[in-house]
């Protein structure tokens, strides 16, 4: 019974003792109990809605700075821009939400009415304010204080200047004023161009000429628009909207080359590294030595053109990107190389494996020449009634189709543009129904290689395997036999 008794009075004490550093830590903690308490009381209030077009100037004041951003015009003509950044590009999407969240505001909860100690919120020394002055009949002018972040950091407290109430706003609509003025300025270089009007149908995303120069070829890389799409009579076997005209004539593969072409589109910064630079800055990033230069003619008259520069390293001395200058624009850049295919892509990389596209039923005379053969093929037909002869026999239609298969899955290893003399082991002479087609040789050179020569220019060079097993192949169609696809 006793040992009962003690027991209870050591849980009394144990349990005074807790109450008792309970009441302490509400004694001394009463602005988190304040901060709490209010919010779950509080409900969402619009504090005050301007029309964004009687925005005449705001200025923004937090710890990177101050600016000023002023409407230029009025009504739905109506800009705003920043004076001291003026001659750059600003992001349109950053600066309407400068000026509706500034026009606007919804509080989401009243958090108290007449603080003792501001401090609490951090609105003491606040981490930013905005002034916005308005055009209206009235000149309204708001001006709001924008303090710390709540406990779940989703919120932050604030007060406008003549209202005595602590309230809490989204800081989805307040991140734009902790910002410097040069996030302002747009990082993406160019975009598509919208259409005019509803008459206008005019292919803006359509790049007309692409031309890639760099430090480490000798020759261009030129890529056009595939005009043989327009002709409505034309039968284009590539997939691809664009052909490589430069430093050889090949379809584009469209899987590997899209970045190379649609990367122009939405081309964007990860940073800004000189505004308004001089020549010095200039020659400091390579810029005006580039290691490219690449040049978009987009369909509809726009021109781009920019030079890349040296590679930007941090002060980590770690690799970041590359230093790139836009023409029109007063700015030094800071790219990805992921971003900027222009600088390493090769012309085999994004082509098709085909020397020749010539559609097949597009053939009228194909012929062959290999050291004792000499094999003329005559076509008529199409898809339907498809028909070849060779040396004027009629043979298998599908059988040839296996060997034109082989023949446009010709290799080529390397670009090669060094005239050779020796005579060819092998010509294919394609002929088409209009008039075109192409006539291609293939030149032993040892090392197991061969030149191929295309319409009387050295192109490429391919595995001499590759020829081999061609004119072996030759003997099995004649015979009847399948040909072998691999060599």
């Amino acid at each position: 019974m006793k040992k009962n008794i003690r027991l209870i009075i050591i849980i009394c004490v144990v349990a005074a003792v807790l109450g008792g550093a309970v009441l302490l830590l509400m004694k001394t903690a009463p602005e988190e109990e304040e901060i709490d308490s209010a919010e779950e009381e509080a409900t969402t209030s619009l504090l005050y809605d301007k029309a964004p077009a009687d925005l005449a100037k705001l200025t923004i004041e937090n710890e990177k700075g101050t600016y000023e951003v002023i409407r230029v015009g009025e009504g739905d003509s109506a800009v705003w821009t920043v004076a001291s950044i003026a001659n750059l590009p600003l992001s349109g999407s950053v600066m309407t939400k400068l000026v509706e969240n500034s026009s606007s505001l919804t509080a989401q909860q009243t958090v108290v009415e007449n603080p003792e100690d501001i401090s609490i919120y951090g609105l003491d020394a606040p981490s930013a304010t905005f002034t916005a002055e308005f055009s209206d009949s009235g000149s309204t002018v708001k001006k709001l204080i924008i303090g710390n972040l709540t406990p779940e950091e989703t919120k932050r407290y604030v007060m406008l200047e003549g209202d005595s109430k602590v309230y809490t706003v989204f800081n989805t609509a307040l991140s734009c004023f902790l910002e410097d003025k040069y996030a302002l300025i747009n990082k993406t270089v160019y975009s598509v161009q919208a259409a005019k009007d509803e008459n206008d149908t005019t292919d803006y995303s359509r790049i007309n000429k692409l031309t890639v120069s760099r430090a480490d070829i000798d020759y261009d890389i030129v890529i056009e628009y595939d005009v043989r799409l327009d002709d409505e009579d034309s039968m284009v076997a590539n997939s691809s909207t664009y052909v490589l005209s430069e430093p050889v004539f090949r379809d584009l593969n469209p899987e590997t080359s899209s970045g190379v072409t649609s990367g122009i589109f939405g081309l964007t910064a990860s940073d800004l590294a000189v505004l308004n630079p001089n020549e010095d800055d200039l020659e400091k990033s390579g810029i005006n030595a580039p290691a490219a230069e690449v040049t978009a003619e987009i369909n509809g008259g726009d021109v781009l053109h920019f030079r890349i520069g040296n590679e930007f390293i941090n002060e980590d001395g770690k690799k970041e990107g590359r230093f790139v200058y836009v023409d029109g624009i007063d700015i030094i850049y800071i790219f990805s190389e992921s971003s900027l295919p222009w600088l390493t892509v090769k012309p085999l990389d994004i082509v098709t494996t085909m020397y020749t596209s010539n559609y097949v039923y597009d053939l009228d005379k194909l012929n062959i020449v290999c050291e004792n053969k000499d094999m003329r093929f005559e076509f008529a037909g199409g898809a339907d009634d498809f028909a070849v002869t060779l040396n004027g026999e009629a043979v298998d239609g599908d059988a040839f189709k296996n060997l034109y298969q082989f023949i446009l899955r010709a290799p080529s290893s390397e670009l090669y543009f060094e005239d050779v003399s020796a005579e060819p082991a092998l010509t294919v002479e394609i002929v088409t129904k209009d008039g075109g087609g192409d006539f291609i040789e293939f030149i032993p050179v040892g090392t197991r290689q061969a030149v191929v020569r295309l319409n009387g220019e050295s192109k490429y060079r391919c595995q001499q395997s590759y020829v081999d097993r061609f004119i072996k192949n030759l003997e099995l169609y004649e015979n009847g036999q399948e040909i072998v696809i691999n060599w």
